[in-house]
């Protein structure tokens, strides 16, 4: 099917860029680094790139090490195209995640176990590092997955191991700026529904609405929020407080004029930490002063309402 960026009357047509070594290996890898909620729908502690760590007496390289809330090894392996010993070897690496622990990961975060610690407990919002927890997530982003791969995810998928596909295309218009399409299987308007029968899991929650993640402009459309509101965040550990305001669809923009996609990558601008849970931390003053994740609660309670009430 053709995309289009549109001009007025006109139709831009997009044409997808080859997936090179360079542009997936390189670019889409950095773009993961500095968008993970963007590819996740959730927010993580990002932890390092390109590790060196071992298992027995085997060093493993896993392109992205980052951490949920729950204190969950997240790992992303990023290729061109997902092939079988390709998958095999991201299995690896999440068997490393199910034996490492707190302090391993600390030693690997590029600015010291010391920062490491205090910004997760900053992260978590608890006053001791939450311990890492035996049950990793694995993140497989690929512009291709050849069938014999995709039939082994989906065997291991059947069987609830918790694995992830993102597929990642590229998109260029005639005048260089490029465009990503970001396909993550998201299906429901609840938050992340357990397979019937599958053992529940501690992993993230990917909120969800109308087939993707839940995005601010769904509060907006909602009437929880409304453009112009004013977004405040306070950060108690450095007492400082920070501001923004809700614009157009549901974007915020900060009091430099930049503008973000998405609370949490506002709030590392903001503030120019790593990584802040966004949803938890900006209130919004005109809203009872609440949170966006008590605004989302109100969201998801509307839907089940709606839903329970009848035609």
């Amino acid at each position: 099917m053709p995309i289009f960026r549109t001009d007025g009357p006109r139709l831009i047509s997009l044409t997808r860029v080859s997936p090179g070594p360079d542009l997936y290996e390189v670019e889409i890898e950095q773009q993961l680094w500095d968008n993970l909620e963007a590819f996740t729908g959730t927010d993580l502690f990002p932890v390092c790139r390109q590790p060196r760590v071992r298992t027995g007496t085997t060093t493993l390289i896993p392109d992205i090490v980052a951490l949920d809330a729950s204190g969950r090894v997240v790992i992303f392996e990023v290729k061109r195209s997902m092939e079988r010993n390709q998958l095999a070897q991201s299995l690896e690496y999440a068997g490393w995640g199910r034996s490492t622990n707190l302090d391993e990961i600390a030693s690997l975060y590029p600015d010291g176990p010391e920062r490491f610690f205090g910004s997760w407990q900053e992260f978590t919002g608890t006053t001791a590092p939450i311990v890492i927890s035996q049950e990793p997530l694995l993140y497989l982003v690929a512009a291709e997955f050849d069938d014999r791969t995709r039939s082994a995810i989906g065997f291991l998928e059947a069987n609830h191991v918790p694995i992830e596909v993102v597929g990642v295309s590229v998109y260029e218009d005639e005048s260089g700026a490029r465009f990503l399409h970001i396909d993550s299987s998201y299906d429901d308007d609840l938050p992340n529904p357990e397979p019937s029968g599958a053992t529940p899991t501690t992993g993230p929650t990917i909120y969800k609405h109308k087939g993707r993640r839940l995005h601010l402009n769904d509060l907006i459309e909602a009437e929880l929020l409304e453009i112009g509101d004013e977004l405040v965040w306070y950060r108690q550990v450095s007492d400082e407080t920070f501001h923004a305001t809700l614009t157009d669809n549901g974007h915020i923009e900060l009091p430099d004029g930049h503008v973000y996609d998405s609370p949490s990558l506002a709030a590392q601008r903001a503030s120019g930490l790593s990584a802040v849970p966004g949803w938890d931390a900006w209130r919004v003053p005109a809203r009872e002063n609440k949170d966006l994740l008590e605004l989302r609660r109100d969201f998801y309670d509307q839907l089940e309402a709606n839903s329970d009430s009848p035609d």
